[in-house]
């Protein structure tokens, strides 16, 4: 059995690293890997290229040199991503709203590629709520003619002293409705009704109107707290959602009787594993209470 490095990668300051692996019963070879994210806010595009290892393997995963690997824009060449370190290849370009992109590595018995379409950006407010002394809210208009996909979460600081690291929250509490119920329970203390795993994921689909506001408080971090939505493509969404119930299920074979099935961490990119995704976002930093 071989395992990926699958990562959502850290895309902003405030967005914590989750690695998580897939699992394939066939004794195969191991695959060429692509994790590679177009946000927007970013002048660099950074493409992660390694080879799969075996499930079992303590070792680190092995990177792929010298390879040419081309980035389009609607099928026009941008230009070839340069070795940088590791297993990092890297590539000077900001990604444009709306547009489709094409990442490939031609090698020499197969061309390996992957397509993200960046989403529009989100018109979104964020701000201290009144709601409690610590929540928050995101307001935001929903483009309705596309079918959005959207994050929301913070991030800050855990642990004290030489301990302290920046992470994700671990928990948020909200009474939102329109939310993806598939990391949500019902929370029937204090004010809110529902307790989300991380993030609280929107499919604009379910909304009932395309102004939504959405008051939360998230847990387990102290400030400065960085507030965000994230507005993602179709594949970084999926990845993202299959990623976590990966994690929930390795978190649950821990338990004795062990009821264990894994579940597929979701791969855009045709002839390997990974990820090619896009995105879009708003952000605010709070420093004091």
């Amino acid at each position: 059995m071989y395992k990926t490095i699958i990562i959502v990668l850290v895309f902003f300051s405030f967005f914590s690293c989750i690695r998580d692996v897939t699992f394939d019963e066939k004794d195969s070879p191991p695959e060429i890997t692509i994790n590679c994210i177009l946000d927007t806010r970013k002048d660099t595009v950074t493409a992660y290229i390694s080879y799969s290892s075996p499930i079992q393997s303590e070792h680190q995963f092995v990177p792929v040199k010298d390879l040419k690997i081309s980035l389009y824009e609607n099928d026009s060449i941008l230009g070839y991503f340069i070795w940088q370190v590791s297993t990092a290849y890297v590539f000077p370009f900001t990604a444009n709203l709306g547009e489709r992109y094409r990442i490939e590595i031609k090698m020499i018995n197969k061309t390996i590629w992957a397509e993200t379409t960046v989403p529009q950006h989100v018109a979104a407010s964020i701000e201290k709520s009144s709601f409690e002394s610590d929540s928050y809210s995101i307001s935001f208009i929903d483009n309705t003619q596309n079918s959005n996909f959207y994050w929301i979460s913070a991030s800050g600081f855990m642990g004290v002293e030489e301990n302290r690291h920046k992470n994700i929250a671990c928990t948020i509490y909200s009474n939102f409705e329109y939310s993806d119920d598939f990391n949500r329970l019902t929370y029937k203390n204090g004010n809110y009704k529902y307790e989300f795993e991380n993030y609280i994921r929107i499919y604009n689909k379910k909304l009932s109107d395309n102004n939504s506001k959405i008051i939360f408080s998230p847990q387990c971090i102290s400030r400065p707290i960085e507030i965000f939505l994230l507005s993602t493509d179709y594949n970084l969404d999926k990845y993202m959602k299959s990623s976590l119930l990966m994690a929930n299920i390795d978190y649950y074979a821990e338990e004795v009787p062990i009821a264990y099935s894994p579940f597929p961490v979701y791969s855009n990119i045709h002839g390997g594993t990974g990820i090619f995704g896009s995105v879009t976002s708003v952000s605010k930093t709070f420093t004091r209470e």
